[in-house]
C-alpha cells in the first residue's frame, strides 16, 4: 500500500534535537513464538554532532556499537558524532554498487534509473561486501548495536530485514517494522533540512517509505532467510550467535 501523502509545512514544528527515525527492534515476533529482545538492535537516520552526548528521553545512550551505512562522501570529512563514544563500523553500501553491477542485467533504457526495489535486490546480491561484517558486529559487538544510514529508511531498512529474518522474525513483523518510517516523516523531513539534505518547505511523503518495494526482498528471503547470508560468506556461528543474542529463550 503506498504511503499516505501528508501536508507540506514550510516551517519545521518537530523535534529534530534527537534522532527523528529511531526505533528499538524489540518485541517482535518469531516464526516460532517467541520475541525479540530490547535493546539488543536499534534503527535510525544519521547521528548528528548534538547526538554524541545526549540521546533520546527515556533511553539508555551511547549505543555500544555503531554501523554507518553512508558513503565517505555523505559524511563530507566530518568525523562520525558516536566514533568516540562507541565501536564504529563503516560498511558504505552504495559503494559496493559499482558501475558495471548497476548496468549488469539491465535494458539500456533502465541502466541510468534504478527503482527502488530493484536497488534493495542489488544490495542484496552485493553481500559479500558488507553482510559478513554486519552480522559479525551484530553478533559479537558491544551493544545495544545501532544500525543507521542518512535517512533510515532504504538502506538501514535492507539491512535489518536480513538481520530480523535471519534471527527467525515473521515477514510481516519486518514489513511493518520498515514502513514504520512512515511515522515519522515529518520530523525526518525536519531532520535532514537542519542538516541541508532537504528544502525546509520539502513535503514530508517525500521521506517515506514505499512498503511495495521490500516485498522483493521479502519474497527471496521466504524460502531460507539465511541463504543470502550464507552466500556472502556470513558463517553459520555468526548467525546462530546473532539469533541468539536478539531472540528472547534461546
Amino acid at each position: 500500500m503506498p504511503a499516505a501523502p501528508l501536508p507540506t509545512d514550510a516551517t519545521p514544528t518537530h523535534a529534530v534535537r534527537y534522532l527523528a527515525n529511531l526505533r528499538d527492534v524489540g518485541g517482535l515476533p518469531t516464526l516460532d513464538g517467541r520475541r525479540t529482545r530490547p535493546g539488543v538492535l536499534w534503527r535510525s537516520d544519521a547521528p548528528l554532532a548534538d547526538d554524541a552526548a545526549r540521546g533520546p528521553e527515556g533511553r539508555a545512550w551511547p549505543p555500544g556499537s555503531v554501523v554507518d551505512l553512508r558513503n565517505p562522501e555523505e559524511l563530507d570529512g566530518r568525523p562520525h558524532p558516536l566514533a568516540e563514544a562507541a565501536e564504529l563500523t563503516p560498511l558504505p553500501l552504495i559503494q559496493a554498487l559499482a558501475p558495471g553491477v548497476l548496468m549488469r542485467g539491465a535494458p539500456p533504457e533502465r541502466r541510468q534509473r534504478r527503482g527502488l526495489d530493484e536497488l534493495y535486490l542489488l544490495l542484496i546480491r552485493t553481500g559479500e561486501a558488507w553482510m559478513p561484517d554486519l552480522v559479525r558486529v551484530a553478533a559479537h559487538g558491544p551493544g545495544p548495536l545501532l544500525v543507521h544510514c542518512a535517512a533510515g529508511k532504504d538502506r538501514t531498512g535492507v539491512a535489518v530485514a536480513l538481520l530480523l529474518r535471519a534471527a527467525g522474525v515473521t515477514r510481516d513483523a519486518v514489513a511493518a517494522d520498515f514502513a514504520a518510517t512512515n511515522d515519522h516523516r515529518l520530523a525526518l523531513r525536519d531532520r535532514l533540512a537542519l542538516q541541508g539534505a532537504l528544502e525546509p518547505v520539502t513535503d514530508p511523503g517525500r521521506v517515506g517509505v514505499e512498503p511495495a518495494h521490500l516485498e522483493a526482498v521479502l519474497d527471496l528471503l521466504d524460502d531460507d532467510p539465511r541463504a543470502p547470508l550464507r552466500d556472502a560468506g556470513v558463517p553459520q556461528a555468526d548467525l546462530d550467535a546473532w539469533r541468539a543474542r536478539l531472540i528472547d529463550g534461546t
